[in-house]
C-alpha cells in the first residue's frame, strides 16, 4: 500500500492538520487589515500553515508569497519583492493590466518576459536611489487599489531581510508599510530572537506593527484522530496507545510526528508499541547527517559541551553543580552560549528547540573536548 504519511514537504488539504484556530485567527486579522507576525521553530508547520491558508482563501484576496531564503542582495531582494507581487496580480486580475504599465513609470522598474514566458519587472539601475526603493514597497497598495481587492503579502523567514539590506531596509518598509489600507502583511520566520528584536522590542523597526502568533504543537488528541484515520484509509489499523506514542515522541512537531508515523507504517499496518520505538530510531538514522552538520559547525567546544550537557540533563537547573559538572566554566560563560545558541535558533531558554535533535545528542557518541 502507498504510504499515507508525508514529511519534508509543504503539504495542504487532506494531508493538512490541525491548526484550525491559527487559521481562523489569521483570516480575522486579515479581514480587519491587521498585519500579523509569527513565530514558529521550524519543523512546526508554519509553510504549511500559510500555503493551506492561501489555499482556502484564494478567490478571497490576491495573495503573494515571498520567501527570502537564498537571497542575498539588496537588488535581488528588491527585485523579487516587485516581480512576485506583479506576478501574482496579473495573473489574479488581468484587466487592469494597462493601468499596472501606468502604475510603475517613474518607480525605477521596467517590465520584462521572463524565461518562464511571464510578465516580470526588473530594476532600471544597478544601485537604485532611495525614492525608487521607495517605489517598490508602495506596489502592493498602489496594485491592491487598482484590482479593488485586498492583496496579502507574505514574508516568509523574514528575519533574513535584515541581513540583505540592514536595518535601513526594514525602516523603509515600515515607513510605507503602515500607511497602506488596501494590503496587509504576514511575516514569518524561524529564529524567534532575531524577529523578537525586530516586532517586540521598543528599538525594533516594526516595533507593535504586527499582531503576533506563536505556533505551538499541535494537541495530542487532534495528531491521534489524524494518525488513525491516515492508517485506515490506507487499509491498515493503528490503536489509541500506539497512535499517543507516536505523538509523543514527536513532539508535537508535524514533520517529526509525520515522519515517525511514515516510517512506523513502512513496518507495519498493524504496529505495537516496539514498533514504535523502531520507527524513532528509524526517524533518527534518517536525520543524522543533517545532524552531524549542525553538530561541525558549532565550533566553540564550550558551546558543544553546553548542548551535550542540556540535552542530557534537559529539566536541570543549570546552577552551580550543573556547571561544574559539564566543565562550562561559570555562569557569566553559560549566559553568552544561552544568548548565542538562541541567535543561531537552536535553543530556546536553555532548551534544544528541535526535538531529534537533542535525542542525536543523548545517543550519538561525540566528544565535548574533554578527556
Amino acid at each position: 500500500m502507498q504510504n499515507p504519511f508525508v514529511y519534508g514537504s509543504v503539504v495542504t488539504g487532506p494531508d493538512f492538520v490541525g491548526r484550525e484556530s491559527e487559521i481562523r485567527d489569521l483570516r480575522m486579522s486579515i479581514r480587519n487589515g491587521k498585519s500579523t507576525v509569527i513565530y514558529s521553530d521550524r519543523k512546526m508547520g508554519k509553510s504549511s500553515l500559510l500555503a493551506e491558508f492561501m489555499r482556502r482563501y484564494d478567490d478571497d484576496f490576491i495573495f503573494v508569497y515571498l520567501d527570502t531564503y537564498g537571497i542575498t542582495g539588496l537588488n535581488e531582494f528588491l527585485e523579487k519583492f516587485a516581480e512576485e507581487v506583479t506576478r501574482h496580480s496579473l495573473s489574479k486580475v488581468r484587466r487592469f493590466a494597462s493601468s499596472f504599465l501606468e502604475t510603475i513609470k517613474g518607480t525605477g522598474l521596467r517590465v520584462i518576459m521572463t524565461d518562464e514566458g511571464e510578465v516580470g519587472v526588473e530594476l532600471t539601475s544597478a544601485r537604485p536611489r532611495q525614492h525608487e526603493i521607495d517605489e517598490v514597497f508602495e506596489l502592493p497598495e498602489k496594485i491592491a487599489k487598482l484590482s479593488r481587492k485586498k492583496m496579502v503579502v507574505i514574508i516568509d523567514e523574514f528575519q533574513d531581510v535584515a541581513s540583505v539590506g540592514g536595518v535601513q531596509l526594514i525602516k523603509t518598509m515600515r515607513s510605507k508599510f503602515q500607511w497602506h489600507k488596501n494590503a496587509v502583511y504576514v511575516f514569518s520566520g524561524s529564529r524567534r530572537h532575531m524577529l523578537m528584536s525586530i516586532f517586540e522590542e521598543h528599538e525594533g523597526a516594526f516595533y507593535k506593527f504586527a499582531r503576533p502568533m506563536t505556533l505551538s504543537a499541535i494537541p495530542t488528541d487532534e495528531f491521534k484522530g489524524y494518525l488513525v484515520q491516515k492508517y485506515s484509509s490506507a487499509g491498515g489499523s493503528l490503536s489509541d496507545e500506539v497512535a499517543t506514542k507516536v505523538v509523543e515522541a514527536g513532539g508535537g512537531y508535524p514533520y517529526y510526528v509525520q515522519h515517525v508515523a511514515y516510517e512506523l507504517f513502512q513496518i507495519s499496518m498493524s504496529p505495537t508499541l516496539d514498533d514504535v520505538d523502531a520507527a524513532i530510531q528509524s526517524t533518527v538514522d534518517h536525520q543524522s547527517s543533517a545532524f552531524m552538520n549542525i553538530w561541525e559547525s558549532v565550533r566553540s567546544l564550550l558551546h558543544r559541551r553546553y548542548l551535550l550537557a542540556i540535552a542530557r540533563e534537559p529539566d536541570v537547573p543549570q546552577g552551580v553543580a550543573f556547571i561544574e559538572r559539564h566543565a562550562l566554566r561559570s555562569p557569566s560563560h553559560v549566559s553568552r552560549i544561552r544568548t548565542q545558541l538562541e541567535k543561531r535558533g537552536l535553543t530556546e531558554k536553555g532548551r534544544i528547540v528541535d526535538p531529534f535533535f537533542a535525542r542525536w545528542l543523548r545517543t550519538a557518541n561525540l566528544r565535548d573536548g574533554r578527556e
